[in-house]
């Protein structure tokens, strides 16, 4: 009879090792749950990626209540990549643990929104100051693209698209900054203001021309200082535009804050 391929173990008298192979069947099993973990993978990043998107979005509204099978039914994945995605924006800030299988929208007081804009203007101007040593024609001509969609959604009264176009018009000037470190900490912080800014809707519909002004003028700052080269005139613009909304006449009375 053959003996079988043992090994014995170092240090350990009597005792023996039988040499583990890779057989057909085991590399089978091995694949198949590969195979079953990476749909669930995949759930669980669209899930994430389509819940933050709707944050960012304002669809959500400061102190609003949300559970797992809502969200699940909202974003049309199972409520097992909700959890995980929930988990996850409120580590981020996004949202406030709830029992119940249930999360809340968090409430903000004006203190607190001031030093969120605070560091908003610390960080997003210094991207925009880093994009204008970066950029390209090209990619001044896509800016230029998008905010004529911008000003074209305020004449149109279209809240949701200007929205859109706005966050699309930041954050391509983010990228092209070429900070990995930066984008994530200017998420979390758009993520925090995101559902309060939703809230000012109605008052920047019923005065289209402040609206338009807030959407135009120092977008067009920032165009003109990428188009100059000029870093500190770019992080001067980003100041003053995300400071533009505080200036009109019913901004802070229109929040949904909670007392200081």
């Amino acid at each position: 009879m053959r003996k079988p391929n043992v090994k014995a173990v170092p240090g350990v008298a009597g005792v023996h090792k039988t040499k583990s192979k890779t057989t057909p069947q085991r590399a089978a099993r091995r694949g198949a749950a590969a195979e079953r973990a990476a749909p669930r993978e995949a759930a669980h990043s669209r899930a994430y990626a389509v819940l933050k998107e709707a944050v960012l979005a304002g669809n959500f509204r400061p102190g609003e209540v949300v559970t797992l099978r809502s969200l699940a039914r909202q974003l049309a994945v199972g409520e097992m990549p909700v959890r995980e995605a929930l988990r996850r924006l409120t580590s981020e800030g996004a949202f406030e643990a709830l029992p119940n299988r249930s999360a809340r929208v968090p409430t903000l007081n004006r203190r607190q929104v001031e030093q969120i804009l605070e560091l908003r203007g610390y960080l997003e101007g210094k991207a925009a100051a880093l994009a204008a040593r970066n950029i390209t024609l090209v990619q001044i001509e896509q800016l230029r693209a998008v905010q004529n969609g911008i000003e074209k959604s305020v004449d149109n009264g279209d809240s949701r698209t200007h929205t859109a176009l706005n966050m699309a018009f930041h954050f391509e000037i983010y990228r092209i900054a070429d900070n990995p470190v930066l984008i994530p900490l200017i998420q979390t912080l758009w993520l925090r203001m995101a559902p309060l800014v939703a809230s000012i809707v109605p008052l920047l519909t019923a005065k289209p021309a402040a609206f338009r002004r807030v959407a135009s003028e120092n977008h067009e700052r920032l165009l003109a200082a990428f188009q100059a080269r000029d870093p500190a005139g770019a992080e001067d613009a980003m100041h003053r535009d995300l400071l533009a909304l505080t200036k009109i006449p019913g901004y802070w009375d229109s929040l949904e804050l909670t007392p200081d």
